[in-house]
């Protein structure tokens, strides 16, 4: 079979990757979605970082490289949704197409945990401190054993997000549609069920990409469910927030903090009044990003790929 990758996901795992196309053809493809390497049609093709990060930002790209795998057998996509025009057009172009949820699972949960224990050591505070050359011993609550967290959306993210928190002894509470058993989860709530898991958590991550049914779930019903001590954390997807709600939520200590590597729209508008909250840390939306995440994609790929030949369900399959 013809494999299509770019000229410098090749090049950075030569080895991984003829080993486990060893009996198939290369087509590389360079910066411009030219063929630089083989002919012809490809059968599957992995939608690389940096192809994934072109086809968003240039259009006469992307048409191209969409030209180029069009009719494929099997099309991997490196990133976790398949809510944007690109992956729509790619599922619609390639016979079975598989998005990347899960490879970014580990830098994103560590995102979490940087928010979360940057509130709970009151790192800012101490920040501040240093600048002003005080030297002042702050009483913060200092650890997180018992603190309990609730997780929107019990993907990948959302379980790894529940894996560290239990080394850091918290209670940990999750929605999902479908049942799911994970050591490492105290209940399991129903989505309907979001408002009462709110209400006994300490931390809120959200985790849920965009649906029709995900659409501005944290409103401000959902705001005041929570805690007043509360943390919300945005990892989903920012359609499924009322950033009104949740800057008047933040505005009128409905909560405590919030973390948002996710917004709607993107980047962020500049009259958005949670700009200019110091209780509200924005990053722009690059949690996922982590040096292990290339070579994720292209195991999730190998994988996959091995799976397709033995006409075996891919994992993350539309």
């Amino acid at each position: 079979m013809k494999i299509c990758l770019s000229e410098f996901t090749f090049n950075s795992f030569e080895d991984i990757l003829s080993e486990a196309f060893a009996n198939d053809e290369f087509i590389l493809i360079d910066s411009e979605s030219n063929i630089i390497q083989g002919e012809g049609k490809p059968d599957a093709a992995l939608v690389s970082y940096e192809l994934m990060f072109k086809a968003l930002k240039s259009e006469e790209f992307f048409e191209k490289y969409l030209s180029l795998v069009e009719g494929c057998s099997f099309v991997q996509g490196s990133w976790a949704g398949i809510e944007t025009p690109q992956a729509q057009a790619l599922i619609q172009k390639s016979e079975i197409f598989s998005h990347g949820g899960g490879i970014h699972a580990i830098p994103i949960a560590t995102y979490v945990f940087a928010q979360i224990l940057r509130t709970i050591k009151s790192i800012d505070a101490h920040i501040d401190m240093q600048r002003n050359k005080e030297w002042k011993q702050m009483m913060s609550v200092g650890e997180l054993t018992d603190l309990s967290i609730g997780i929107s959306g019990f993907g990948g993210i959302g379980q790894e997000v529940a894996r560290i928190a239990k080394a850091f002894r918290m209670k940990v509470y999750a929605t999902k549609r479908s049942p799911v058993l994970s050591d490492n989860l105290d209940r399991l709530y129903k989505p309907s069920e979001l408002n009462e898991m709110l209400a006994i958590c300490d931390f809120v991550v959200n985790c849920l990409p965009s649906t029709p049914e995900t659409y501005k779930v944290f409103s401000d019903s959902q705001f005041s469910s929570m805690r007043e001590t509360s943390m919300f954390i945005n990892v989903g997807r920012g359609e499924s927030v009322d950033e009104i709600s949740l800057a008047n939520a933040l505005l009128n200590k409905e909560i405590a903090y919030a973390a948002l590597d996710t917004t709607d729209p993107e980047p962020l508008d500049s009259n958005s009044a949670l700009w200019n909250l110091e209780n509200c840390f924005i990053t722009p939306h690059d949690s996922a990003w982590g040096p292990r995440a290339p070579l994720r994609a292209v195991e999730l790929f190998i994988d996959n790929y091995r799976r397709f030949i033995n006409e075996e369900k891919l994992i993350n399959q539309v």
